[in-house]
């Protein structure tokens, strides 16, 4: 380890006065002594990205973008679960109708930004310039909350479950984990596989609930995506020794 001792920082009249710009140019010296870059990141990033339990968060790059444009609107003050129930009912009624930019500012009470349109383009993932504004929700309860995952996968059932049996369809359940986890290009085959009942293409929250129960290592072992972390673990021992099996 070597220990780098920095001039003394003497801080300027408008530094003694405003203790933040002091904390910052302080800061920014340490980060050029250190050649490392700067990232923005408050103690409720850090819950995002410490995050645990069987569905924690894979992949936090997307949500710590959302969520410090969340805190830009000024909607961190406002993310209580109470409020939350409000806007689950509210995308619910919507019925999966696909929403514009004008639409997302009337339900979220917020007139049209920069910062606004930014949000919205995180879920314009067809590029129409229309979203599903049941994955905004998704997305808000998991930054509220990142560490009672179960709690955002009740209220995603609420928004996708069909009224007549409570199931949720496996591309919709995809598109909620791809969310919750932070994760691109899901698979939920091992999972359908797993459960190996009359209905392969559908599930309810309380089926998949005491499944993930059952299977602490969740994600791991019944999932498939993106840069999963089975990907990178099946060819190589500690001593860079390649396992896998040979063609």
């Amino acid at each position: 380890m070597e220990i780098e001792y920095l001039p003394i920082y003497t801080p300027s009249k408008e530094e003694r006065e405003n203790p933040a710009l002091f904390a910052s140019n302080v800061r920014k010296l340490m980060a050029k002594a250190l050649e490392l870059p700067l990232i923005d990141l408050s103690f409720d990033d850090r819950e995002i990205s410490l995050s645990h339990g069987p569905l924690s968060i894979h992949d936090d790059s997307s949500l710590l973008q959302f969520h410090q444009l969340v805190c830009c609107l000024g909607l961190r003050a406002e993310r209580t679960d109470s409020l939350l129930q409000v806007q689950v009912q509210r995308a619910r009624d919507l019925q999966g109708e696909r929403v514009n930019l004008q639409e997302v500012s009337t339900f979220l009470n917020l007139s049209i930004t920069h910062t606004l349109t930014e949000v919205h383009s995180l879920f314009d993932q067809r590029g129409d310039g229309l979203i599903d504004i049941r994955l905004f929700v998704i997305a808000l309860s998991t930054v509220h909350r990142p560490s009672q995952a179960m709690e955002t996968l009740k209220l995603a059932f609420k928004m996708f479950e069909s009224e007549d049996n409570g199931y949720v369809l496996e591309e919709d359940l995809a598109a909620i984990l791809e969310i919750m986890l932070g994760v691109r290009e899901l698979d939920l085959s091992g999972l359908f596989s797993a459960l190996s009942g009359p209905e392969t293409a559908k599930i309810t929250y309380a089926e998949l609930h005491h499944f993930i129960e059952q299977h602490p290592h969740f994600v791991q072992d019944y999932l498939d995506f993106e840069n999963h972390p089975r990907k990178f673990s099946q060819t190589k021992n500690c001593n860079g020794l390649n396992h896998g099996k040979e063609d």
